[in-house]
C-alpha cells in the first residue's frame, strides 16, 4: 500500500499550519488514506523529517504543510537523499505568509484542493534548484543586501504575527521594506556570472531567482523559470541617486513593472558568485542564511514537484 509522508509546521502563518493540519487529517481519515505525519518543533527539523520519511518509511510522496521556510528545509532533505538514489516528489499545502513556492506552481490556496492535487499527482514537473558552495540549496531565491535585511527583520517582527492573525500577513514584508529602505547603506559589489565580472557600485540588492516571486508575491524576477536550467539575477543600484529616486521600485515591484527602472539590471547564468565591499546579510527562500561572499550554481531538473 502506498504511504504518504506529511511534514507539518504548526506555527507557520502564526498557527495557520495547525488548523490546516486538523482539516487535512480529518479528510485523510474519512477517506482511509494511509499517511505518516511528522510535526516540526524547531528550525531545521523539516530537513530531518524529510530524510526519515523517505529513507526509513519509503513514502510515496512528501507533502509539506507550511510556508516557504518549511518547504526550503524539506527540499534540502529531499536533495540530500536524492544523491543516494532515492527520489520522492514534493507536494505543498500552503500555510505560510508569502506562499511564493505555491504560487509559482499553481498550487491551490484552498487546503483540501491542494491535498487532492497532491494525491492525484495532477501534474509532475522537474524543477531546477540553486546550490551554494556550502551545500545549501534554495528552491525560490537567494538574495544579498537589502532583501537579506528585510527577510531577517520580517522573521523577527512582532507585526508579522499580528498581520498573519488578521489575514494580512503579506503586508509584513512591505512594512519591513519601508523600514529597511529608510536606513540602508549601499556598497560596492562584484558579481560574476558564467565567468564575466560586473562591478556594481552603490549596490542595494542582488537576488538570484529560480521563480518570479519572493517576499509575499513580489515579482522580483518576472522572467525567472525553474525549468530553463539557468538562474535569473536582478541587481538594484542607486548609482549616485538619492534614495528617493528608488521609491518607484517599491511600489512597482509587486506587478513586476520595476524592470524598466534605470536602477535595475538583469543577468542570467548557471554559475554566479557575489563579493561585496562589506559583508551583507543573505536570505535563502526568505530565511536568514548568513552573509556574503556567495557562490551559487544552478542544478537543472533536480527535484520533482507536484503542481497543478
Amino acid at each position: 500500500m502506498k504511504l504518504i509522508g506529511i511534514i507539518v509546521n504548526p506555527l507557520s502563518g502564526d498557527g495557520k499550519g495547525a488548523s490546516i493540519w486538523r482539516e487535512i487529517e480529518t479528510y485523510l481519515k474519512l477517506n482511509h488514506i494511509s499517511y505518516l505525519a511528522k510535526v516540526t518543533t524547531k528550525a531545521g527539523e523539516a530537513t530531518e523529517h524529510a530524510i526519515t520519511l523517505v529513507q526509513e518509511y519509503h513514502v510515496d510522496k512528501l507533502i509539506v504543510i507550511g510556508g516557504d521556510g518549511t518547504i526550503h528545509e524539506a527540499a534540502g532533505g529531499l536533495w540530500h537523499i536524492q544523491k543516494t538514489g532515492l527520489n520522492c516528489p514534493l507536494a505543498v499545502i500552503p500555510a505560510g505568509t508569502g506562499n511564493d513556492f505555491a504560487k509559482a506552481y499553481g498550487i491551490p490556496t484552498h487546503s483540501i484542493q491542494a491535498l487532492e492535487a497532491a494525491i492525484s499527482e495532477a501534474k509532475k514537473v522537474q524543477i531546477d534548484i540553486l546550490r551554494t558552495s556550502s551545500g545549501m540549496i534554495a528552491v525560490n531565491s537567494i538574495g544579498a543586501g537589502f532583501d537579506g535585511m528585510v527577510a531577517k527583520l520580517t522573521n523577527e517582527a512582532s507585526y508579522k504575527k499580528f498581520l498573519n492573525r488578521i489575514g494580512l500577513g503579506k503586508l509584513s514584508y512591505f512594512i519591513s521594506i519601508l523600514r529597511v529602505f529608510a536606513t540602508y547603506q549601499p556598497c560596492t559589489a562584484w558579481l560574476e556570472v558564467d565567468g564575466t565580472v560586473h562591478e556594481l557600485p552603490d549596490m542595494w540588492l542582488a537576488a538570484v531567482a529560480n521563480i518570479p516571486f519572493y517576499g509575499g508575491s513580489i515579482q522580483i524576477c518576472p522572467a525567472a523559470s525553474p525549468h530553463d536550467g539557468a538562474a535569473d539575477i536582478v541587481v538594484i543600484q542607486s548609482r549616485g541617486r538619492g534614495r528617493s529616486r528608488l521609491l518607484p521600485i517599491l511600489f512597482t515591484v509587486y506587478q513586476g513593472k520595476h524592470i524598466h527602472h534605470p536602477a535595475v539590471s538583469f543577468y542570467k547564468g548557471t554559475s554566479i558568485s557575489l563579493r561585496t565591499q562589506i559583508p551583507l546579510l543573505v536570505q535563502a527562500d526568505g530565511e536568514f542564511a548568513g552573509s556574503t561572499p556567495l557562490q551559487i550554481e544552478i542544478v537543472p531538473s533536480a527535484l520533482t514537484v507536484i503542481g497543478t
